[in-house]
């Protein structure tokens, strides 16, 4: 794969927990030699403007009145230049309104129509008047007619001289895509896309017409298969999928920004992403680019764009946010951008001595969610460092997770009784038993949860925005859900959300705000307590057993070591303190 070629441009291939690289893209300079595109390069002779596809004359092409030559006069920006360079298969185009996302999406299918003769490439949407008004009419009205073979308006697609064929499409059924041999696909606004486009596209830009086969001394180069069907070995690959989209909390963010190698930030954009080193993909970048970045906007276009508007509608439509997509729950979970903090840390072992905390949400149709906590009371930190999350499972198979996963807690370990959902306490079946009642069957203790989910929301927010929490980056399904959990839709202009979340992707982060309530505002400052799996507090138990045992220790001392006599006191040697 190229790497892309501005010197701008710093790819981050991220091999540890970290916020991926970002780069500012520079102002261009005030002044810039443009090219005369009025002289055809090829003979010199003069050139005029084209005619498009739509009738009308061309915004960018002009042809030579003398040798048929076709010219492309547009000039990119430095954003859109840097794009064109990345030579990633799978590219997010992410950005504000107006920052050049569409015009940007329309160059690279330029680009890749020039070299792919006999290709076929489909540009698709949710619904098809989101193309239709956009990049398609943005198309028809630039490429030269004289470019163009054949079109049809009632298959929807263009067939250019070169043999290569660009369709249209509404994307309201996965299963349409299984049928096509594309080469390039782009998506439009992503984000109101199914995730399974995105998925099964990647199965179907397999069209080997952007691809050149490998040859040594003139030859093209095979293998073979073990029933002698020859192969041909691929040199170059330029198959290329876009995710054109504003910011958004649903897959673009999940599939594709944060399972990036690269991201290239562009503008006024101050978010820092945290990637999974396990789930970056070598085959995807995303650009964010902020509003700003788009310098032939009319001057007063952000500020008038911008007025009356709530500040996550701004952080989103104009700086490009994800962050900030509208009403993220916690929007400060995985780095605090006031302080810088990133609450994602390298996976550690968990020091003995640390008093832990457990919680669990229980799912019937749903997931059950599962967290482990530790205290790190040198610091005042809340670690979460281990999580399950699954379905189908029955009271016995979930009690023997609980134990494999607290069996490296030692005796007495726990700072508070297990939590559970606070319904969980309610007589469910038809034995009159509660969960918690069977829990208990297998000497397994757990106590509700906090319900006011207000209250909740507030102290989990004060947390992260305290840095009083650290999330170990196993715990990759809780990071997922705390990037995704968002309040309802009917958000008032204000605030920019309802009063309370949407109850889905929450069944990790249920049992961390459970655990939080537990505690103090400092977690330090914890009132200790020493309790078993059963939920026993044998807090005075253990310190009759650890007196009995220094008691004895010491007597043990007294009677086995040799003593050293100095007056009236007995020094040991073993231990070399004074008794």
């Amino acid at each position: 794969m190229r790497e892309p070629l501005s010197k701008t441009c710093s790819k981050s291939v991220i091999k540890e927990p970290r916020p991926a690289t970002v780069k500012e893209t520079p102002k261009p300079e005030t002044t810039q030699k443009i090219r005369d595109f009025t002289v055809c390069p090829r003979c010199g002779a003069a050139t005029v403007k084209s005619i498009a596809l739509n009738g009308d004359v061309s915004q960018f092409w002009r042809e030579c009145t003398q040798c048929n030559t076709f010219i492309n006069t547009f000039i990119p920006q430095e954003h859109q230049r840097i794009f064109h360079e990345d030579g990633h298969r799978y590219k997010g185009n992410f950005g504000g309104y107006g920052s050049g996302k569409t015009t940007t999406t329309r160059e690279e299918f330029y680009k890749h129509l020039f070299i792919t003769p006999n290709g076929t490439g489909l540009i698709g949407a949710n619904i098809s008047a989101q193309y239709e008004q956009t990049i398609k009419r943005d198309i028809e009205a630039d490429i030269p007619a004289a470019l163009v073979k054949d079109v049809s308006v009632k298959n929807s697609y263009i067939t250019f001289i070169n043999g290569y064929r660009l369709m249209f499409r509404p994307f309201d059924d996965p299963g349409k895509l299984r049928s096509l041999n594309l080469d390039f696909l782009a998506l439009v606004e992503g984000s109101e896309i199914d995730d399974q486009i995105f998925t099964v596209g990647k199965t179907r830009t397999r069209n080997v017409a952007a691809t050149t086969q490998l040859e040594v001394d003139s030859k093209k180069i095979f293998t073979y298969t073990e029933e002698g069907v020859a192969i041909p070995v691929i040199d170059g690959d330029w198959r290329t999928i876009i995710v054109e989209s504003n910011p958004d909390s649903g897959w673009v963010k999940q599939d594709v920004l944060l399972a990036s190698s690269y991201i290239q930030m562009n503008g006024d954009v101050s978010d820092k992403y945290y990637v999974d080193p396990e789930r970056a993909d070598p085959a995807i970048s995303s650009h964010i680019t902020a509003t700003s970045c788009n310098k032939f906007l009319p001057p007063t276009y952000i500020r008038d764009t911008a007025k009356g508007r709530p500040q996550w509608w701004v952080n989103r439509y104009l700086l490009g946010s994800f962050t900030y997509a509208e009403g993220l729950v916690y929007p400060a979970a995985i780095r605090n951008a006031t302080t810088d903090v990133l609450h994602i840390v390298p996976t550690t072992e968990i020091p003995k001595h640390w008093k832990r905390i457990h919680a669990l949400d229980y799912g019937l149709a749903d997931a059950t969610g599962m967290l482990w906590a530790a205290i790190d009371e040198e610091r005042g930190k809340l670690i979460i460092y281990k999580e399950f999350k699954g379905s189908n499972r029955n009271i016995e198979a979930l009690a023997n997770i609980v134990k494999d996963y607290s069996s490296d807690v030692p005796s007495g370990g726990w700072a508070k009784p297990f939590i559970i959902d606070p319904k969980s306490g309610v007589k469910r079946d038809y034995n009159k038993k509660s969960l918690i009642d069977h829990f208990l069957a297998y000497d397994i203790s757990y106590v509700p949860g906090q319900v006011s989910i207000d209250a909740r929301v507030y102290k989990l927010n004060t947390y992260f925005e305290q840095d009083r929490i650290e999330i170990m980056d196993c715990c990759t399904e809780l990071i997922k859900e705390l990037s995704d959990y968002k309040f309802n839709t009917a958000a008032d202009r204000d605030s920019g959300r309802s009063d309370k979340p949407e109850d889905k992707n929450n069944h990790l982060i249920n049992p961390l705000e459970w655990i939080v309530m537990e505690l103090p505002a400092n977690p330090a400052e914890i009132v200790r307590g020493a309790y078993d799996l059963s939920g026993r507090d044998i807090t005075e138990q253990r310190a009759r057993d650890e007196d009995a045992y220094a008691t004895s220790i010491f007597r043990d001392i007294r009677d086995d070591e040799p003593q050293i006599t100095y007056g009236n006191l007995n020094i040991s040697q073993t231990l070399g303190g004074l008794f």
